[in-house]
């Protein structure tokens, strides 16, 4: 948010804010100097009561002109001050309308009555000269070369030269190298024009230390009239509506709370190096556990953390390189000139050692984690498929971080274009049925027996062989291929599940863009009416982010609603993942839920860290006391389900018991299994074995269709 009135108190010239409809909403004091007139006397009205009547029309349309340029066209009219009488003035503003804490016209008002005085006495020599020597601002006489003929002392007090030494040199040997082209130009223009032409320039000072001044000049070509036989020309010191102006530019163009470049910078820049063929790596950066701050700290907390977070990446990249915050907690280096993916790598490895440091703020210290993901631009790279594939990059290093399975043979895709590729390949897939469900067991731990599945979505890709769920899920989300994907799924279960005891339940996933169609439930039943399943034979399982992901829009369901409608159709619902989000808790009182699932991380733990089996523990007194059902996932060894056993654990899934099964092996191994799944554990079946599905080793925390 921009402190418009602290950014433009002090500057000397008269500037004002004024809102779409032209009316006045801040006045500085350099304005009220200038009318003579009180801003509070003026504040809320329309700045038109303040113009001439033959000017209003010519104020109208430079305001649209304003509106619709980000600088409009300098004008001139005739302003009433406080006496009744008439000033001339010239105004130019800048629209700054979107940006916050503006939200306005930037005007600025400069006095040219002076100016008009001298044309008025360009034939009376005498009062000419007065009024030249006497200006409190610059007042030069050009000749038809653009040198100096004539200077007044104003000329010292701004720049320091002598006046002596400036007659008979050209004007733009006084500016900055920057400068010296543009206002040479502008001589040029004021020679041939009878009109008035202005220009801004970087003006050198006579002390060789200082810094360059930005002087605003005004030519008026008076080479005709025989008194005065030259060009008259104007100037004042505009320096603090220079530094102003550029203040607000940077604002437009940059992040308010770090001071980063924004997201139109970034997109700028990225093209410009596609442009020109130049290499380019973008490091895509998100920020883990930066909620946790927000809510327990407070927002300022938060705040702090970004301007650290933001004053580090600043230190590890060079001068070169481009730091911007395109999001809330994301940011993203773009590296210029990077040559290999060795060395992107290992800038993403300083860059997530650097902000893993722990972070001193006022309401004490913290500590996140940052996931990284880099992109390098190829021959055929876009400015948004690059963004993109650092995108995709960074969710895969925050998956690996979560412990979520990671692709052996495909890792993530490896740009935007296989994205969109895999994406169709998904389409045509769903309709020839290449996207199945494999079950994996759940089992009673005390008595051994199999009480039921959970449904896992398995895609046969015809080139790529068969994929686990993180292979496509994120794609089937941004496809909008979810629904169709889920009913899939779903109808396999309930395929499958139709020949099996009536005491077994199967388990779905369902995703937050699942649970926002308010047509899920309609679906749900008429799938299990046309398989004849029970309703109570089929749990939904959600996770936390799944409720909290979409909020209710147009024609959408929210998710606690869907839910609701879930449980009093019968079906039973179970919260996946338990113990990884931040408020389980909260969901376990807000839900009518039947079981929840330990997630496969305290498991792993368990058997080295006393305070995940504290953990459990405590989840499974929780679940008893509230009459729930307690699944635990991910149980890979004897020693895990010895461990869970001794804390009072009842049901269990894992590469122990048994990997996911085709829909045709699940028959089987009720049948071999109907009592005790660990028969199979002391004799391995090698038919099976020889049969079991060929899928990637990945771990099954990745749901069906989440």
């Amino acid at each position: 948010m921009v402190d418009f009135e602290a950014l433009v108190r002090s500057i000397g010239d008269p500037v004002v804010l004024v809102d779409s409809a032209l009316q006045l909403a801040y006045a500085n004091p350099a304005t009220e100097a200038l009318l003579g007139l009180s801003a509070d006397e003026w504040m809320g009205r329309s700045t038109l009561e303040l113009f001439h009547p033959d000017d209003v029309a010519l104020v109208l349309s430079s305001g649209g002109t304003m509106l619709n340029k980000q600088v409009g066209t300098p004008f001139e009219a005739r302003m009433r001050v406080a006496d009744g009488s008439w000033k001339w003035v010239e105004i130019v503003g800048a629209n700054a309308i979107d940006i916050p804490g503006v939200d306005g016209l930037v005007v600025v008002v400069r006095d040219i009555t002076q100016r008009r005085m001298w044309e008025v006495a360009a034939g009376d020599t005498a009062r000419f000269q007065q009024v030249m020597q006497h200006a409190a601002s610059i007042t030069l006489l050009l000749d038809a070369e653009g040198r100096i003929s004539s200077v007044n002392n104003a000329f010292t007090r701004l720049l320091g030269h002598d006046p002596s030494i400036a007659v008979g040199k050209h004007l733009w040997w006084f500016a900055s190298v920057e400068s010296a082209t543009e206002l040479a130009r502008a001589i040029d223009r004021a020679r041939s024009r009878e009109h008035s032409i202005t220009c801004e320039a970087l003006m050198r000072s006579a002390d060789p230390d200082g810094e360059p001044r930005p002087i605003r000049f005004e030519f008026v070509n008076l080479l005709d009239d025989p008194v005065v036989a030259g060009m008259v020309v104007t100037a004042h010191d505009v320096s603090d509506l220079y530094h102003a102006r550029r203040r607000l530019e940077h604002l437009a163009r940059h992040d308010v709370l770090t001071g980063l470049a924004n997201r139109s910078v970034l997109l700028e820049r990225i093209d410009e190096l596609l442009d020109a063929h130049l290499r380019a790596t973008v490091v895509f950066i998100d920020l883990d556990k930066f909620k946790p701050v927000n809510d327990l700290l407070g927002h300022d907390a938060g705040d702090q953390l970004l301007q650290q977070v933001a004053s580090r990446l600043l230190h590890l990249v060079r001068p070169s390189d481009l730091v911007a915050r395109v999001g809330g907690d994301e940011f993203v280096v773009l590296v210029a000139g990077a040559t290999d993916r060795r060395a992107a790598s290992v800038l993403a490895e300083r860059i997530e050692a650097a902000l893993s440091e722990p972070y001193l703020l006022n309401e004490g210290p913290v500590r996140v984690t940052a996931s990284v993901g880099t992109a390098m631009a190829a021959r055929d790279s876009t400015v948004t498929g690059l963004l993109a594939d650092a995108d995709l990059a960074m969710y895969q290093a925050k998956a690996a971080r979560r412990g979520d399975p990671v692709r052996d043979h495909l890792q993530r895709l490896p740009n935007a274009n296989e994205r969109r590729r895999l994406a169709d390949d998904l389409s045509a897939g769903l309709r020839r049925g290449e996207v199945v469900a494999y079950f994996q067991p759940v089992i009673d731990i005390v008595t051994g027996h199999t009480v039921g599945f959970e449904a896992l979505a398995r895609w046969h890709h015809p080139r790529l062989g068969t994929l686990p769920p993180l292979a496509f899920l994120d794609i089937a989300d941004d496809a909008g291929l979810d629904p169709l994907l889920g009913d899939m799924v779903l109808a396999n279960a309930c395929r499958t599940l139709h020949g099996l005891p009536d005491h077994m339940f199967v388990g779905v996933n369902l995703s937050a863009t699942q649970l926002a169609d308010g047509r899920l439930c309609d679906r749900v039943d008429a799938i299990l009416r046309e398989h004849d399943i029970a309703r109570e034979r089929l749990v939904v399982e959600i996770t936390e982010r799944a409720t909290l992901a979409r909020r209710p829009g147009a024609g959408m369901a929210s998710p606690r609603h869907t839910l609701l409608q879930l449980h009093k159709m019968g079906i039973g619902l179970s919260l996946d993942d338990f113990g990884t989000g931040y408020s389980s808790l909260t969901h376990v009182r807000n839900y009518p839920l039947s079981a929840i699932k330990i997630d496969r991380s305290f498991v792993a733990r368990a058997a080295r860290h006393r305070e995940d089996r504290a953990v459990i523990a405590a989840v499974v007194g929780m679940a008893a006391a509230l009459d729930l059902e307690v699944v635990v996932e991910g149980v890979e060894t004897e020693e895990q389900l010895a461990d869970l056993r001794r804390l009072g654990c009842t049901l269990a899934q894992g590469y122990l018991i048994s990997r996911p099964l085709a829909p045709a092996q699940v028959a089987p191994w009720v049948t071999r299994h109907a009592h005790d799944w660990r028969l199979a554990a002391a004799a391995p079946d090698r038919a099976h074995a020889a049969t079991a599905p060929v899928v990637v080793r990945d771990r099954e925390t990745a749901p069906a269709i989440a």
